[in-house]
């Protein structure tokens, strides 16, 4: 880490590894809030079947895209 850089890459990385992060939280507290009524009793494993596909929708398409878009190199 000693040119300015690579001070700027390491900045990236940590702003996309946070922003990547508390989306994930968010979208994946959300979803569970979201079909917890229809899952009741469900076994993890049913719950998270049907959470999973969605999940990895809001991942591609709104939360990494706008990791990257925070995280690029200034």
């Amino acid at each position: 880490m000693g040119t300015p850089s690579s001070l700027s890459r390491f900045l990236a990385r940590l702003r996309f590894l946070v922003v990547a992060t508390l989306g994930a939280y968010a979208a994946i507290n959300v979803l569970l809030a979201a079909i917890m009524p229809f899952t009741q009793g469900w076994p993890t494993l049913g719950v998270t079947a049907l959470a999973v596909p969605p999940m990895v929708l809001v991942m591609v398409y709104a939360v990494i895209p706008v990791a990257f878009r925070v995280g690029s190199p200034r």
